[in-house]
This record gives C-alpha cells, sequence and structure tokens, in this order.
C-alpha cells in the first residue's frame, strides 16, 4: 500500500473510533456541571461571565487526535439558568501538518 492510502486509512479509523464513542447521560451532565464550576473557580472573568449569561454550553471532554489529517469531537451540555437543557455534539475536521492527540474543555456562553 501507498503511504498516503496508509494514511488514510488510520485518519478514517481515528474519525470513526472519536465519533462512535457515546456517554451516559447522567455522567455527562456531572462532568459538564464539574467542568463549569471547576472554571468559575479558577477565572473571575468567566464567573462574571457566567453570571450575565443567559445559557452556558460546556464540552467537558473535546478529543483531538490527528496525523496529517485530524479529527476532533466530543458531546456537551446546554445549561440554562443552572439547569441542563440539551445535549449536544461538536465535531471538526483538519489536514495538515500535525501529530498527535490532546483532551481538551470546551466552553461557550
Amino acid at each position: 500500500m501507498k503511504p498516503t492510502k496508509n494514511i488514510l486509512i488510520g485518519s478514517i479509523l481515528v474519525v470513526i473510533t472519536l465519533f462512535t464513542t457515546s456517554r451516559a447521560s447522567a455522567d455527562l451532565v456531572s462532568d459538564s456541571r464539574r467542568a463549569l464550576q471547576q472554571l468559575v473557580a479558577q477565572n473571575p472573568a468567566a464567573a462574571k461571565c457566567k453570571s450575565k449569561a443567559a445559557a452556558v454550553l460546556v464540552f467537558p471532554d473535546v478529543v483531538k487526535a490527528g496525523f496529517i489529517f485530524g479529527a476532533q469531537g466530543g458531546q456537551g451540555i446546554l445549561f440554562m439558568h443552572g439547569r441542563p437543557s440539551g445535549r449536544y455534539r461538536t465535531v471538526a475536521a483538519s489536514y495538515g501538518l500535525q501529530a498527535g492527540v490532546q483532551n481538551t474543555v470546551t466552553l461557550s456562553s
């Protein structure tokens, strides 16, 4: 097999692995709530923003992986007035000079 074909097949497997994993809803809510509480405790600007926001979308576990081609994905919870109001998913793909795996927390208000 050509190296480009191996890279493409490997990238496809990474993408499939990232996006087929699912989490129990209760675990996702508690992980999201914990990530938001930790951010607010560590960052006064985030606490101020949260107090003014109508809703906050929290992705407690966004996984990025890639080698030439990359992908990222994760699931999150929308909190409206402190209560879980919806479940969301984020996905993205990229290409270029990249290699590795990264785990991040993403918040939006």
